[in-house]
């Protein structure tokens, strides 16, 4: 459950955030595999740069993230607050993925409960918990039988060679190395 001040918290940079929302009436997001790869591709054209990924986990009908806000120069913010400039961002990607979602489902009206949930995660100490939280939720609702074989997950890609969206190598000394 979200608290209220999930709706309001305000993105300063180096901080870390949970990100999450669920779809409309807990109706699906994703449909299929593309509907997932897309998702991400969306969520790396806008807001790369912007947002460091430390964890991530989409479910049938709910996505989170758990991300580091980058350090902007004066001329990145264009005479925006950090703030400002990271819900823009986001605002754009929620609506790019829905938009597009709609179409190929035929569907209209909005896709997402606005606005989406953010909380600043305030102790650092949290966020082994909160990495372990969310690659544990596909299995908590029963979208697989093991976190570990979860493809829409960061887990896996932690511990592969291939470029992926996450900061592997800030998990990876968090937790202590790839061991």
């Amino acid at each position: 459950m979200a608290y209220l001040e999930h709706y309001y918290t305000q993105f300063q940079p180096g901080e870390y955030y949970h990100i999450y929302n669920r779809g409309v009436d807990k109706k699906s997001i994703f449909k299929s595999r593309s509907n997932y790869s897309f998702f991400l591709r969306q969520w790396c054209k806008y807001l790369e740069g912007y947002l460091g990924v430390i964890a991530y986990s989409l479910n049938d009908n709910h996505f989170h993230f758990l991300v580091q806000v980058n350090y902007f120069s004066e001329s990145d913010l264009e005479g925006k607050t950090v703030h400002q400039l990271v819900v823009s961002r986001l605002k754009k990607f929620f609506q790019s993925y829905a938009m597009a979602f709609n179409k190929q489902q035929g569907r209209v009206g909005t896709l997402f409960q606005t606005p989406f949930k953010r909380a600043l995660v305030e102790k650092l100490e949290d966020l082994s918990t909160l990495i372990a939280y969310i690659h544990l939720n596909p299995q908590k609702h029963g979208l697989t039988s093991n976190f570990r074989n979860w493809d829409w997950s960061s887990y896996k890609k932690v511990l592969q060679f291939k470029k992926s969206l996450i900061e592997k190598e800030f998990v990876l000394e968090w937790f202590g190395g790839k061991k």
